[in-house]
């Protein structure tokens, strides 16, 4: 099988580089099975869909569809995922209809957005899922202190500065995304950050009730 990495043809040395470095140390085989291991996943906010990659590599009984609004990474996506069960679709993951599905994957995404915003998806991604669907959200952390500092403060300021200073979306310790999370209904569990890991980045598991 073809390396993941070697899937994607476009970009330059430096794109290559920070592909690999994130299928090596994000961890995305352990996020990978937090999934259901059949049916739907969708990934909102998916980039070039290095997580599809891996979705459909660990578990075959699974399709992945990856929403994005770049079009260079939904057709960087395409390309790479030439006959796998990988779907890339062009849109605002704030206003698209959501399909039902058996997981769906928020990483590092949310914190984009304003407060309303973050619970008007989360709303929509609740009723989307199936009975006994999994969301896995990784998050930022403001916890994390000096990491989360050195990391987000920079996205911050770039956001401000191409913003005309307006605020970066908004930011939610682990236990408030699960309390947002418990309250729609789900049952949640909220993992401890990576001790080492260079970023602050906090990963919370929901699971919808069975019926």
């Amino acid at each position: 099988m073809t390396p993941i990495g070697d899937r994607y043809k476009d970009g330059g040395i430096a794109t290559h580089l920070d592909r690999w470095l994130r299928l090596d140390y994000g961890q995305l085989e352990k996020l990978a099975d937090l999934f259901p291991t059949t049916g739907r996943i969708v990934d909102l906010g998916s980039g070039p869909g290095l997580l599809a990659h891996v979705l459909v590599d660990r578990a075959p009984g699974r399709e992945v569809l990856c929403i994005d609004r770049a079009a260079r990474q939904i057709e960087s996506l395409e390309a790479s995922a030439a006959g796998l069960p990988i779907e890339g679709v062009i849109a605002d993951i704030t206003l698209c209809r959501l399909p039902a599905c058996s997981g769906i994957a928020l990483m590092d995404v949310l914190h984009r957005f304003p407060a309303d915003v973050q619970e008007v998806l989360l709303n929509r991604c609740v009723k989307a899922l199936e009975p006994g669907g999994v969301l896995v959200l990784c998050e930022p952390d403001p916890d994390g202190r000096l990491r989360f500092d050195l990391t987000q403060g920079p996205r911050r300021l770039r956001a401000g500065l191409t913003r005309g200073g307006a605020p970066h979306g908004h930011y939610r310790r682990g236990q408030a995304w699960s309390f947002l999370l418990r309250q729609r209904g789900m049952r949640t569990v909220v993992h401890p950050m990576r001790a080492l890991a260079p970023h602050a980045l906090r990963t919370i598991v929901a699971t919808k009730p069975q019926r």
